[in-house]
């Protein structure tokens, strides 16, 4: 009989402890991103006695296997119910880094770069005498607030540089010890731009960029006439990739097509120049090449009677990239028939050119 009371009482004893258990709440999706963020968890404490320990928080990246940091809080109380964990003791408590590259990344720049975390929040009872170790865990998947994104030469551009200025915007959060890797590419026949990237030798391969922008270098070969290229920027700390960007293609077009000769024809501006008069009949007619994302003709028309005073009231000429055929209606403006007037075009990033043209009004 007493033999069966003794088991009864360690029956009931046992059951109590079972029922002891100490759990975390942590919402990776939300506060996974940075090591502070790791404090924002709750413990609940599911007995109905009160727990005293440390809680121990484990991270490690699951698809390269390696820890990261390991977190150890100071001892703390926690009673029965939800509580909220304290951000000073989460604050003052041991951190541990991995040495490795990406435990480095995080103690500096104290952000998860992208990747596969899990996230361990263990209970470390003071009395392991009478209260277990509890654990529990959460996975998730840590993406870039804002991807690195390309900027200029701007996606299927037509442009006249040769070594042109390659610019991009950096992934957010940024950190100083963040570096770029650039790569471009020669596109050929039947090939889509990530094909390109790919399947080619680069043309230009530039490591550690310490801004973001770079202009292509003058000891390589510079770009060819009617080519069209694909490039690529990556971003990276402490040799891991943070960020890659999408492949962009541009292609490099200076020459520009001649215009048809007949009188009533778009010339190409150059080719108006020379010091002969152009004879305008109300509308001035002329083909532009527009090698730049310039929106808006900038011109001026000026009379050569009068000290090159210049006309007011000029209409605005909107451009596209690449080539434009422009008729400036000159018959709403107070130009005199027989008079000399010259046409003053300012291109973006190239000189002016001008052309002298003598004004008519016939039907």
């Amino acid at each position: 009989m007493k033999k069966i009371f003794l088991f009864l009482i360690t029956l009931i004893f046992t059951y109590a402890f079972a029922q002891a258990q100490i759990k975390f709440h942590f919402m990776p999706e939300v506060n996974a991103r940075t090591v502070d963020g790791l404090s924002a968890f709750q413990v609940q404490n599911l007995s109905a006695s009160r727990y005293e320990g440390k809680v121990s928080i484990s991270v490690r990246e699951i698809s390269l296997n390696r820890p990261v940091v390991t977190i150890l809080t100071p001892v703390m109380s926690f009673a029965t119910g939800n509580s909220s964990f304290p951000v000073v003791a989460f604050r003052n408590s041991s951190f541990s880094f991995a040495s490795n590259t990406l435990g480095s990344l995080v103690n500096q720049t104290r952000n998860f770069p992208p990747g596969e975390y899990s996230f361990c929040f263990r209970f470390i009872p003071s009395d392991k005498m009478s209260t277990d170790d509890f654990e529990d865990c959460y996975e998730t998947v840590v993406q870039p607030l804002l991807p690195i994104s390309l900027l200029s030469p701007s996606d299927q551009d037509t442009i006249c540089q040769k070594r042109p200025l390659l610019s991009w915007q950096p992934p957010m959060p940024y950190h100083s010890s963040m570096r770029f890797r650039l790569l471009l590419t020669e596109k050929r026949p039947g090939e889509t731009a990530s094909e390109s990237i790919l399947k080619n030798a680069p043309l230009l391969l530039l490591d550690q960029i310490a801004g973001v922008a770079v202009n292509y270098p003058s000891n390589y070969p510079e770009l060819r006439e009617g080519k069209t290229y694909c490039w690529q920027v990556a971003a990276y700390q402490q040799g891991l990739i943070i960020s890659t960007s999408e492949v962009w293609q541009f292609t490099v077009q200076c020459k520009e097509p001649d215009a048809p000769a007949s009188n009533d024809s778009y010339r190409d501006l150059k080719v108006l120049t020379g010091g002969n008069y152009y004879i305008v009949n109300r509308i001035l007619k002329f083909a532009f090449f527009n090698s730049y994302n310039v929106t808006k003709l900038s011109y001026a028309i000026y009379d050569m009677s009068d000290d090159r005073k210049p006309v007011k009231g000029l209409p605005e000429v909107g451009l596209v990239n690449g080539l434009n055929k422009v008729d400036i209606d000159l018959s709403d403006l107070d130009l005199t028939p027989g008079k000399q007037y010259l046409l003053k075009v300012s291109p973006f990033n190239e000189s002016a050119v001008e052309i002298k043209f003598v004004y008519q009004d016939k039907d």
